[in-house]
């Protein structure tokens, strides 16, 4: 995992962070954790899967303290250079972690937020989600929340556009509970795919939900980039019938991504 990663780190950012689609699905996700996060109370924040650093910056300019982890050293290293750029070495630290050993990573602190974007907890399979929702249970303080971004099991965007291609192994390819053979840079690493409800249940017996949302019923997947590069006024409006429908936790199951925010039982 770490290898196919580290691959696709320097293009990660020109590719997905600051791509038109990219900015519109990190704003519907931002735009929920201001809502629900107290600006007034700096929170301590474990981010799994930082990438390359985007969300880690954002929650320090919000004023939280966040230990920003990932499996790629490559990412990592652009994760540092950002926070360097931004003066906030006094609110994020970095560390190696791979999510399927948490454990391992002898972290000591513990955290008010887990946060993981864009499909990291889709790089596990269910019996690794079972280990690391009991690792990560004991990392959080009590009523903590662990807030995730995944991709679920079906994609409308995704089913309709490689049903017209007739590319039928694509449209489906997310239907497999064993999982797909996703491909970076030459790098094969296995893709899972969980619905809302399967989450829910994975998790139930430690926490609590707090909310699921869609991100990316009609704003389209990144891969289609090319496609709305050049459609502003219909991207635009695509982006208000996503803002307007955020409440609408039914559209999860058919998006690119969803959200599901838990907090630990009591």
């Amino acid at each position: 995992m770490q290898q196919a990663f580290d691959t696709v780190a320097q293009s990660y950012d020109a590719s997905f962070t600051h791509s038109v689609i990219g900015i519109a699905q990190r704003n519907v996700v931002w735009s929920y954790l201001e809502s629900t996060l107290s600006p007034s109370d700096e929170l301590n924040i474990l981010e799994l899967n930082c990438g390359t650093g985007e969300d880690a910056l954002w929650f320090a300019k919000q004023g939280h303290k966040v230990l920003a982890t990932d499996i790629s050293e490559k990412m990592l290293e652009i994760t540092q250079e950002k926070i360097l750029e931004a003066n906030l070495l006094s609110r994020v630290q970095t560390m190696q972690t791979d999510i399927r050993k948490i454990e391992s990573a002898r972290i000591k602190q513990k955290f008010d937020l887990v946060f993981s974007n864009f499909g990291g907890m889709n790089c596990i399979s269910s019996n690794e989600i079972k280990k690391f929702r009991n690792e990560i249970k004991e990392l959080l303080k009590p009523a903590g929340r662990l807030t995730m971004v995944l991709m679920p099991k079906f994609c409308l965007w995704e089913t309709i556009y490689f049903l017209m291609k007739f590319n039928f192994s694509k449209a489906f390819r997310r239907y497999s509970d064993d999982g797909t053979i996703a491909r970076l840079n030459g790098n094969e690493m296995r893709t899972f795919y969980f619905s809302p409800v399967k989450m829910k249940k994975l998790f139930g017996q430690n926490f609590d939900i707090v909310a699921v949302k869609s991100v990316g019923f009609f704003i389209p997947p990144s891969y289609l980039e090319n496609l709305f590069y050049s459609k502003a006024k219909l991207f635009n409006f695509l982006e208000k019938l996503e803002r307007a429908t955020t409440k609408l936790s039914f559209l999860a199951g058919f998006s690119d991504h969803y959200l599901i925010d838990l907090r630990v039982k009591e």
